[in-house]
């Protein structure tokens, strides 16, 4: 580890020029940039791990939304690690490039320590500590945060073949646009069962808090006063359930509307940034203040089975209830490959279904077909039509997902391509939609460490 500090230390960039860089020409900075990372880091010591990938994807719906739009996103990333007694070092730089929309192109940067104690000769803890940072392009720079995490694990053997484990994930989360902020704690217990027939068991059960510090912060603007006066010109403000409208702007009124008028179009809608949800109304409330959180409970289970020398098969299922709490937010968005902070595991209940076939084709070529059913509801988010009126119910989500990989391992490269089918439907027009998904790429391990 102490030659590569001297490597950090040698080729060290300053966060203004990669950010200068990234604004002006950033295809090239994403090219260059992955191949100084490599160079940046390629010297280490002989007890490190490092590993580039290189993935270009082309979907028909980056916004998932009920007009399909698309782009095309690049994504490179740098891990390294490096042991230091009984404590690992390990890191990751990663660039995200959007084509048309690049607004939400990222970089962002994790460093972290971890330490493995073994109890016995059949149970070990394991223990991490992160930092992490996410810079967005200057457009959707509310979305850009720190993360300080602490990861704990528990693993042991209660018999040859059957495995228990706890796992526990403690977050700290602070964005620029501070409604977001929040602190979460996970924590799930999973039962393994390996059966000599090749064929599988597991249960896990999982519980999750979230607190939200100040979702429902209201800026006073100097329009504040136009808007009371122009309210009854807006009648779909009061079907979204919205009070406190004298904390809004004019402007922030206009975009509460949403639908196919001028606010209509995701497109559009994405040119405003970060603090608009891609619907165009402001994610921030209005309805109340102070903090907010959320309870859940998740159950899960998966049988795999092996089927024959080259043939696997394995059939999961989740259910996901809320305990406490509901989405503070006015919408929760997923946008393809790009974090949004209103949308995550804890912004939904309802349950999932999975079926996976694996075949190994020859030895060092792999075929993965899978299957996925989602039906989802989203507690304290109300569905609306196209012009942005209320639906009076609860936003409710079904769909179904198709994937096909091919993937080729060879000594120290992979590659893939990766083939997904979308069709999402929903009591919420905006979201009822359909998309493709083409992947390609490569994972090198530039180096590899005895240890590992």
């Amino acid at each position: 580890m102490l030659n590569l500090r001297v490597s950090c230390k040698k080729n060290i960039i300053s966060l203004k020029t990669l950010i200068r860089a990234f604004s002006r020409s950033p295809i090239i900075f994403l090219l260059s940039i992955s191949f100084l990372l490599i160079f940046f880091l390629a010297g280490p010591a002989l007890a490190s791990t490092v590993q580039f990938s290189l993935i270009h994807n082309a979907t028909s719906n980056i916004f998932q939304s009920y007009q399909p739009l698309s782009d095309q996103l690049t994504s490179a990333s740098l891990d390294f690690s490096g042991d230091s007694g009984s404590i690992s070092l390990y890191g990751n730089f990663g660039l995200s490039y959007l084509y048309k929309y690049s607004g939400l192109s990222s970089f962002s940067g994790k460093m972290g320590a971890d330490y493995l104690a073994p109890v016995g000769t059949k149970s070990a803890f394991y223990f991490a500590l992160e930092g992490e940072a996410f810079l967005f392009r200057s457009l959707y720079a509310d979305f850009n945060h720190g993360t300080a995490r602490l990861l704990a694990n528990f693993k042991s053997y209660l018999t040859a073949a059957t495995i228990l484990r706890i796992d526990t994930i403690t977050q700290l989360k602070n964005y620029k646009y501070s409604i977001f902020d929040y602190f979460s704690e996970n924590l799930s217990i999973s039962l393994d069962r390996y059966f000599s027939s090749r064929t599988t068991f597991k249960i896990e059960a999982g519980y999750g808090y979230k607190l939200y510090f100040h979702p429902g912060v209201i800026t006073i603007t100097e329009e504040t006063g136009t808007l009371v006066e122009a309210s009854s010109n807006f009648g779909s403000l009061n079907n979204l359930g919205l009070s406190g409208l004298s904390s809004l702007s004019s402007t922030q009124a206009l975009a509460l509307q949403g639908g196919p008028g001028d606010h209509g179009n995701p497109g559009k809608n994405y040119e405003m940034g970060g603090s608009y949800s891609i619907r165009g109304i402001p994610y921030q409330t209005v309805y109340y203040t102070g903090k907010k959180s959320l309870q859940i409970f998740t159950l899960s289970g998966l049988i795999a089975q092996g089927l024959g020398d080259h043939l696997g098969l394995s059939l999961g299922a989740l259910k996901q209830w809320y305990l406490k709490g509901e989405n503070p937010f006015a919408s929760s968005d997923e946008l393809f490959m790009v974090e949004n902070p209103t949308y995550d595991q804890f912004s939904w209940e309802g349950y999932s279904l999975r079926a996976k076939l694996t075949t190994e084709i020859s030895g060092n070529l792999h075929g993965e077909f899978e299957y996925d059913y989602f039906s989802r509801n989203f507690p304290g988010i109300t569905s609306l039509d196209l012009d942005g009126n209320s639906l009076g119910i609860t936003r409710e989500d079904k769909r179904h997902q198709f994937n096909a990989r091919i993937q080729l391992e060879l000594r120290r490269v992979t590659f893939f391509v990766n083939y997904a089918y979308i069709n999402n439907t929903s009591n919420d027009p905006w979201f009822t939609w359909k998309g493709n998904v083409i992947s390609g790429g490569l994972i090198w391990n530039l180096q590899v460490s005895p240890s590992k």
